[in-house]
């Protein structure tokens, strides 16, 4: 066993996704997830007790016109009256209003996580990293697995470090075999690699994998499971037994994500700790790549943290295959030099531009 020495800790280059990078491999986009939800085709969506409790609540309070609510005015919407501690009506007091918002997590859980594929496009993205310049940062603000699960194509030469304390680095300890995963921050084996690279992989909202004890605090990482059943209501699948239950409590394990509202709070402290880190890293870049990401309004949080830490000199790359001015003129506002391609993900990885950055990305940080 040896420890990994201090290194990737300060990339020069830090790519930072949106969902337009997972809309390729079948994730859908925040704007489709009401319509499916309201329009109930889906079986699980039309019968399950959590699903018809949430559609009856959209309809009552979102007029049903041509276009559905976005779904940070629905969140936003719950959101004022929890915080306010007031209630929207007799039956909708500010504990109901709470089951709604769980009610919502695990039905937005549901819809990505039905459509969460293996990624062939992400390992293309990897491997070309491992290949050019694994020293680089990866920031997401996507729920998804594709990232995560498209990692072992350059796994053992290079480990994720999520920049969280997992449950599952306590194992035998925690007394329930998780997934066997490495600590990259801890005494590892080097595999018989020269070169064994941590490579920083930030989710900033919470992912699909990460189940939180909302007693202990624990998080457990599930590499391999991101589904959620909502017939029975539960990480449990079918056929598959899942983790459900926290090692230390028995306390039921829930979701770990950030819905979209216009004002984050992070009095969860991993969602604090996800956004220092993101800070650091963004901090101590000199060009940010953002991929597939359109800042919606809810991501005012990310406008600040860039804005706050992103150097004057720095430089933005942005590959998105909107032609929206509006988009632009975001971007124009966070740096004084912005270089926009107008690719999709797939291009981008494909391309010229991706080889260049890296290979220059390289060159400076003397490797």
């Amino acid at each position: 066993m040896e420890v990994l020495p201090v290194q990737n800790d300060k990339p020069s280059t830090v790519f930072i996704f949106g969902a337009g990078a997972s809309y390729a491999d079948g994730v859908p986009l925040q704007a489709d997830i009401l319509p499916q939800i309201i329009r109930d085709t889906d079986p699980q969506l039309k019968n399950s007790d959590t699903a018809k409790r949430l559609r009856r609540f959209l309809t009552e309070h979102f007029a049903q016109g041509e276009q559905e609510p976005s779904l940070e005015e629905v969140f936003g919407f719950i959101e004022f009256f929890i915080k306010n501690e007031i209630s929207l009506s007799r039956e909708w007091g500010v504990k109901e209003l709470l089951e709604i918002k769980a009610d919502f997590t695990k039905v937005v859980h549901y819809l990505i996580s039905k459509n969460t594929k293996r990624s062939e496009l992400f390992g293309k993205f990897w491997r070309k990293i491992a290949k050019i310049d694994p020293e680089v940062g990866v920031i997401t603000t996507n729920y998804d697995t594709l990232a995560d699960e498209a990692f072992d194509s350059i796994y053992p030469e290079c480990l994720i470090d999520y920049c969280l304390d997992f449950v599952n680095f306590r194992h035998p300890e925690a007394g329930v075999p998780f997934d066997w995963w490495i600590d990259p921050k801890k005494p590892t084996e080097n595999f018989n690699y020269k070169n064994v690279t941590r490579l920083k992989l930030i989710k900033l909202h919470g992912s699909l994998n990460w189940k939180y004890c909302t007693c202990c605090g624990q998080i457990a990482l599930t590499p391999w499971q991101h589904e959620f059943n909502l017939k029975l209501n539960s990480f449990r699948s079918f056929m598959d037994a899942q983790v459900t239950e926290c090692p230390f409590d028995g306390n039921r394990l829930s979701s770990l994500l950030q819905m979209p509202t216009h004002i984050k709070s992070n009095h969860n402290f991993i969602f604090s700790k996800l956004y220092d880190e993101a800070s650091y890293l963004v901090g101590n870049a000199k060009q940010l790549v953002f991929i597939g990401y359109s800042f919606p309004e809810a991501d005012v949080h990310i406008r600040a943290l860039i804005r706050r830490c992103f150097s004057d000199d720095g430089k933005i790359i942005v590959i998105n295959k909107s032609r929206a001015k509006d988009l632009k003129h975001r971007y124009e506002g966070l740096a004084k030099n912005v270089d926009y391609h107008e690719y999709t993900f797939e291009r981008f990885v494909k391309s010229k531009v991706f080889d260049e950055l890296l290979s220059a990305n390289r060159v400076a940080g003397g490797i």
